[in-house]
């Protein structure tokens, strides 16, 4: 079980998730699961996570990608597929 921080730079919020296993979760889950605490992506978007500024496969575990406890996710938005 590991540390992962989730920022939201369009609005300065910082989530902490606490004894997730890495190897369980992917960040589309982890975006699903905090749906009602992201704010508004606007028409058309919705919102991926990224590893640093790079923006990463939405459907691999955490640990397959890379990420390590106590390190930081960004969620930033996206233009959705019409």
């Amino acid at each position: 079980m590991a540390k992962l921080t989730i920022r939201i730079p369009t609005n300065g919020a910082e989530f902490e998730t606490s004894d997730i296993d890495f190897t369980q979760f992917t960040p589309q889950q982890i975006i699903d699961n905090m749906r009602d605490n992201l704010p508004d992506a606007g028409e058309d978007r919705g919102w991926n996570l990224l590893k640093g500024n790079q923006v990463i496969e939405q459907h691999a575990t955490l640990d397959q990608l890379g990420f390590k406890d106590g390190d930081t996710a960004i969620v930033m938005s996206k233009i959705e597929a019409a």
